[in-house]
């Protein structure tokens, strides 16, 4: 796709997801951040998209050692 299409698409795609300023991300197509956010804002974002794209799945039914502030049961 030449780069005039690309950039037609993208507004299109950004007009439909309501967004009107830059800047402003889009990660996932889940979670959006616009305008000029704290230094902390983009990792966090990046977190969240992460865990909700893949979540904790238990490999082990629980009935294995474990272990406490008391030490550990076998």
């Amino acid at each position: 796709m030449r780069l005039s299409g690309w950039t037609s698409t993208s507004q299109d795609e950004a007009r439909a997801l309501g967004i009107s300023g830059v800047p402003f991300f889009v990660i996932d197509r889940t979670y959006g951040l616009s305008g000029a956010q704290p230094a902390e804002a983009m990792p966090e974002v990046l977190r969240q998209a992460w865990s909700h794209a893949h979540p904790l799945q238990m490999v082990s039914g629980g009935d294995g050692d474990t272990c406490g502030p008391n030490g550990c049961v076998t």
